[in-house]
């Protein structure tokens, strides 16, 4: 595909060249030889770039959120019980105020006689508390959250630049056909292999020699590199102001000068892409000790620091969110079918379920956070029993990085609410892929197609946690995948 793009390239700038009876010093076919070759290589280093600092941000960002979850768990181990008067515990001790009736006057209800039991009064008790508290309190908690720092491009180019050595041979490797073929299209075979050895060999002296005076630990890794980058931009221009006529581009200082610096830049840019890539997939070690070290700053270590009541405050509301409001949602949709059909075992059971949930402590939820894997999944699947049937499938505990492990359930928590919720389905199938340093979720279900109008609370936790997701309809069935980088 790229190399018609190329072939085109070159036809639009023979016609446009004829067209405005430009002087041609090259022929029609070699010009379009040239764009051929050009125009993929550039497509792939912008390619190599963009991953590359899309890579960078996504450890970044995990790196942050590590440093805020053991920043707060720091600051609950010394006191578990919230103190003070903040807003949100003002809303959280409210909100256990109107659970804890509820959940009391079920218990009463539950004492009485089968035949005097309201059961739908309390189904719509629930939807009720619901929609007006429980909804609410979970959107004004999620909006003060705390969003991991863009990384800057000039943290980027040091951490690339200055803490690893120079990958100069596979730029060379890399550039040597492009700068080949634009040199002999317009200066001829000499000149073009003049030139291109000469900057080679130059290239590879000063980086050979930088690299001997690191070894011997004369200069650090970054005042190497700095040397190794400025004898590129100097060296190779003082040499071809001296080059005699029949090998050098030009007689003219300024278009030799304009040639020197487009090369130069060229490939400082190359190594810049191609050194933060190769570090990436190689190294990688090596760049999360620089991303911690320039996340360790103050400028960052007080961003952390005062982020822990908001951490809190996500948490409370992915709680509420999830396992409450998704548990009551459970014990109103088992209500009205028994209410209906007169089961009083089936609602008996729903409301000891909601009772049990409103009960709760909401506002120390550290527990429920602590509780390992196997305890979440098996309360997620319990808590929809008679509703639908939940299959999950994960991969093994020691195989996942704490983060992912705790963000994967939650995902998969607030995916099946939704199924059920909004898609009424009543089989869910949750597999997983682990390849390398990528956990794939999908959740494949039956029910109604799930419209995706405007972003809720789920759509905001799966863009939190999930670096991937998508929804569509496979075979007749809704399918729900998330992926996330598992760091271990």
């Amino acid at each position: 595909m790229l190399l018609c793009l190329g072939i085109i390239r070159g036809l639009v700038i023979n016609t446009c060249a004829h067209s405005f009876n430009l002087v041609q010093v090259v022929s029609d076919e070699y010009k379009i030889l040239n764009s051929t070759i050009a125009l993929p290589s550039w497509f792939i280093a912008v390619a190599i770039f963009v991953e590359s600092r899309r890579t960078y941000q996504r450890v970044s960002q995990q790196l942050f959120a590590q440093a805020m979850r053991k920043e707060q768990e720091t600051h609950e181990r010394r006191d578990l019980l919230p103190k003070g008067e903040s807003s949100a515990e003002e809303l959280i001790a409210r909100l256990q105020f109107i659970t804890s009736n509820l959940a009391g006057d079920i218990q009463k209800l539950l004492q009485r006689p089968a035949t005097l039991r309201d059961y739908s009064l309390q189904a719509s008790r629930i939807k009720k508390l619901i929609a007006d508290d429980l909804r609410p309190a979970s959107e004004l908690l999620r909006k003060n959250a705390v969003t991991a720092p863009n990384i800057s491009f000039w943290s980027l180019v040091r951490i690339s630049l200055l803490t690893q050595p120079l990958r100069v041979i596979s730029v060379l490797c890399f550039s040597f056909p492009f700068l080949f073929v634009g040199l002999n299209g317009k200066y001829g075979l000499k000149i073009a292999v003049v030139q291109c050895l000469l900057l080679s060999l130059l290239f590879i002296i000063i980086f050979g020699i930088d690299e001997l005076i690191f070894y011997f630990k004369i200069f650090s890794r970054a005042l190497t590199n700095m040397v190794s980058i400025t004898l590129i931009f100097i060296l190779p221009f003082v040499i071809q102001i001296r080059l005699p006529p029949k090998y050098s581009i030009s007689q003219d200082i300024t278009t030799v000068h304009i040639y020197h610096c487009f090369l130069s830049f060229t490939y400082l840019t190359l190594i810049f892409t191609l050194n933060s890539y190769t570090v990436i997939l190689k190294q990688r070690a090596e760049v999360i000790l620089s991303l911690e070290s320039h996340l360790a700053n103050e400028k960052y270590s007080t961003l952390i620091n005062s982020s822990v009541p908001s951490m809190r405050n996500s948490d409370i509301a992915r709680y509420l969110h999830g396992e409450i409001q998704a548990g009551l949602t459970a014990s109103s949709l088992l209500l009205q079918p028994a209410a209906k059909a007169g089961d009083s075992k089936l609602a008996n059971e729903a409301l000891e379920r909601a009772a049990g949930l409103l009960n709760q402590d909401h506002a120390n939820i550290s527990f429920t956070r602590m509780a390992t894997r196997k305890i979440k999944l098996e309360k997620i699947t319990s808590g929809w029993k008679g509703i639908a049937d939940i299959s999950i499938s994960l991969p093994p505990v020691v195989q996942l990085d704490e983060a992912v492990l705790r963000n994967s359930v939650a995902l998969i928590e607030e995916a099946i609410s939704n199924s059920i919720r909004h898609a009424h389905a009543t089989e869910i199938l949750v597999t997983s892929d682990l390849q390398n340093d990528l956990l794939t979720i999908n959740i494949i279900s039956n029910g109604t197609p799930i419209s995706q109008s405007k972003a809720g609370l789920g759509t905001k936790l799966f863009n939190d946690l999930a670096s991937e997701w998508s929804y569509g309809i496979e075979s007749d069935h809704n399918r729900l995948t998330f992926v996330l980088v598992n760091s271990l």
